[in-house]
């Protein structure tokens, strides 16, 4: 309980009394009365009536005669409505040095911490007195985060604000992402492993595999949250498909280490009888051809049954490496002219950093 003000008029009334006694004489007894009725209605004329905040309890009751209050809100409490009153018609009363309209509710902002208010009460002929309100909101505690912003990579599941992990796939071609973390309140504070966030986030350099990055929030009131992102950069290939040629890349065999791979051989038939295009329903029964077995990294012989009128072969290889160079009959030629009512041989040579050679063989015999 704060202690109410001595009454410094009996004081001084006191010592007065003692001096006067001391030398011989005496106070009549009317006019002692008189100054010390006169001080105490001063006294009284000002003291608030009422000091109240809309909706909020002050830590004590309040009294007229009690100077100091406080009152504690939570974060999310931005201002408060307070009101003060005189019972004296003559007062006048000022908050923080601005004078107010008594009995009316007047609005203030709060910020973070403590919010003192200063209320000094006057009387009108120079006595006043001053109370001090105490207010203190809370820090905030809101530690979520709003969205995680990726330069490279998908996060999965999709963001939301209550699920702490994620993961994100990307290729060996993308060495680092920049992670952009963005708080639902602007009070918190965000770090990307050590590192605080800007406006532009934080750059991440990735190894090969698996890495965790950890997102720290950090609310006004200190209480943290983590979010973790698993991220995997997948290690190099080297196959990549050589460049227009869209058949199927077969996988080597396991004991075929820096090998030129396997390729594989599709083929497109053209026919040209008298020089004229073939019609639909021929172009239809031309486009197929009838292997001997499905190919293979590690067979290198194939026969192919292809139509009787067809004069020419369109091969579409692709080596699984990207260094890897083919050649069609020694060239780069593609397209080969059919024997007619012959076997046609056609030889494609894979060559692997000019040290590894396979050559695949392929016999297309036309029907009869």
């Amino acid at each position: 309980m704060k202690q109410s003000k001595p009454n410094k008029a009996l004081n001084v009334f006191l010592v007065i009394s003692l001096a006067w006694v001391g030398a011989g004489s005496s106070i009549p007894s009317v006019y002692a009365e008189t100054n010390t009725s006169t001080v105490q209605e001063n006294q009284l004329a000002s003291n608030l009536s009422k000091l109240e905040i809309e909706g909020k309890e002050l830590d004590q009751k309040f009294a007229a005669d009690l100077f100091e209050y406080t009152a504690t809100v939570g974060n999310e409490v931005e201002n408060i409505k307070l009101l003060v009153d005189s019972s004296n018609t003559d007062a006048s009363i000022t908050i923080n040095g601005q004078e107010i309209v008594k009995g009316t509710t007047g609005t203030y902002a709060l910020q973070t911490g403590d919010n003192k208010f200063i209320i000094s009460v006057n009387n009108g002929t120079g006595s006043s007195n001053t109370y001090t309100l105490t207010v203190t909101r809370e820090k905030n505690a809101n530690n979520f985060l709003k969205s995680i912003e990726l330069s490279k990579g998908e996060l999965s599941p999709k963001f939301s604000s209550d699920v702490n992990e994620y993961n994100v796939n990307v290729s060996n071609e993308i060495p680092a992402i920049t992670f952009k973390p963005t708080a639902i309140e602007a009070t918190s504070t965000i770090k990307v492993n050590s590192t605080i966030t800007g406006k532009n986030g934080v750059d991440v350099s990735l190894p090969v595999g698996q890495s965790d990055i950890m997102i720290t929030v950090t609310a006004e009131n200190g209480k943290k949250k983590i979010y973790t992102i698993h991220v995997t950069r997948m290690k190099a290939v080297e196959d990549k498909a050589v460049e227009d040629t869209p058949a199927e890349v077969k996988a080597p065999a396991a004991n075929q280490k820096n090998n030129p791979v396997s390729i594989q051989p599709s083929t497109r038939i053209n026919t040209r009888p008298n020089s004229a295009q073939p019609t639909s329903q021929q172009q239809s029964s031309l486009n197929t051809e009838t292997w001997d077995s499905n190919f293979t990294s590690d067979e290198f012989t194939y026969h192919i049954t292809v139509s009787s009128d067809a004069d020419e072969i369109t091969l579409k290889p692709i080596a699984k490496y990207s260094r890897s160079e083919i050649s069609i009959e020694g060239g780069t030629s593609k397209t080969i002219k059919l024997e007619n009512d012959k076997k046609t041989i056609i030889s494609v040579v894979v060559t692997y950093d000019d040290v590894d050679r396979k050559t695949y063989v392929l016999v297309f015999d036309k029907e009869s």
